[in-house]
């Protein structure tokens, strides 16, 4: 059994754990990417004082780690923004980032490997020059993968700082334009809304926020981060349901009106059984089907000690079928063909 869920499902099964138990849990949550998060719960809790001081020393300096990350996110926004600063469109801020900007509980120990923004298509070219000025650039791709990000996706090739090395994914849209899953992005970012405190970026609405996470974790296969995305999802719609009694209601109807409601309420299923999320009546009678249980594997535990048996089995069943709903089947085609070449292409590495 991980430690890490059953601290996630009851954290006051932490009060009767050995140092052994504890040291486990830390190894789990680093391996999933949210040690600072359960460090900050774990350090907020009167038992703290009762934890040996080499535990409690890790603890302390994952909440460090976690600060030391919100203050370069706060930081490259302002130089993102003063390089945007006269792009004529909305700058929408995603995912991480726009937790931390509008200091949501998911920003709350969160660690960052990029900065997720969106601006309209028509502006990806302006975005992407002012961007280079600012000192960031598109790393080497051939012509294939050129294509696949210009062409295809819903993103231009990730930007890195020449200088400081951070990292910009510039979209056009939330979900890719060729996914088979037919979301209507376009009406969530035109809803989109002004960030509190500022004159220059933009938020998804609260429903749009959630919707977005939920898209982002159903449709990739990047899941050594899965967890994380999942507690996030369980998080904003605890948040946001506190604010707004019939926010679950607004939630479903909006998936509804965008093409999500099936994936939120496979999500919601997910989150209930780890998080112990109370389920709208919308979710309740939901099938537990093979692929929620591979979800439920693959969105889980990582550590080699408490990982769940058939991980790496779903791992690659869910990365099969997110490729099968990125592209069509004639591209499909051509990208398995291309990727398949430059395996067999590639030069052979020597030992060193």
């Amino acid at each position: 059994m991980s430690p890490l869920l059953s601290f996630l499902a009851d954290n006051t099964k932490a009060d009767r754990w050995s140092a052994e138990e504890f040291s486990l849990l830390l190894a789990d949550a680093r391996a999933c990417g949210v040690l600072g998060r359960v460090a900050h719960h774990l350090l907020s809790r009167p038992q703290a004082s009762s934890l040996a001081p080499n535990l409690t020393g890790q603890l302390l300096a994952a909440t460090t780690q976690s600060r030391g990350f919100r203050q370069d996110i706060w930081r490259e926004l302002a130089h993102i923004e003063r390089a945007l600063a006269h792009l004529k469109t909305p700058v929408i801020l995603l995912k991480g980032a726009s937790y931390v900007h509008s200091e949501l509980p998911p920003a709350e120990g969160r660690t960052f490997s990029d900065i997720d923004i969106l601006v309209s298509r028509d502006q990806i070219a302006q975005a992407e020059a002012a961007l280079m000025l600012g000192g960031w650039a598109t790393g080497s791709l051939n012509s294939y993968d050129q294509r696949y990000y210009r062409q295809w996706a819903h993103e231009i090739p990730p930007m890195t700082h020449l200088q400081r090395g951070t990292t910009i994914d510039l979209h056009h849209s939330l979900v890719m334009p060729t996914c088979r899953v037919k979301v209507d992005s376009s009406k969530m970012v035109s809803a989109a809304i002004a960030a509190a405190g500022s004159q220059f970026w933009h938020r998804l609405q609260d429903e749009d926020m959630v919707l977005h996470a939920v898209s982002h974790l159903m449709l990739n296969s990047e899941f050594d981060r899965g967890l994380r995305d999942l507690w996030d999802i369980h998080l904003l719609y605890q948040h946001f349901g506190s604010l707004v009694e019939d926010f679950p209601k607004r939630l479903f109807a909006r998936a509804q009106a965008v093409g999500l409601q099936t994936l939120l309420v496979q999500v919601l299923v997910l989150t209930s059984k780890c998080f112990s999320t109370p389920l709208p009546d919308f979710a309740v009678a939901a099938d537990n089907t093979m692929f929620l249980r591979m979800m439920a594997r693959a969105a889980s535990a990582r550590h080699p000690d408490t990982k769940p048996w058939g991980q790496g089995a779903a791992d690659f069943g869910l990365m099969l079928r997110e490729m099968y709903l990125r592209l069509p089947p004639q591209l499909l085609a051509v990208h398995i063909w291309h990727k398949m070449s430059g395996m067999v292409g590639a030069p052979e590495k020597k030992a060193l």
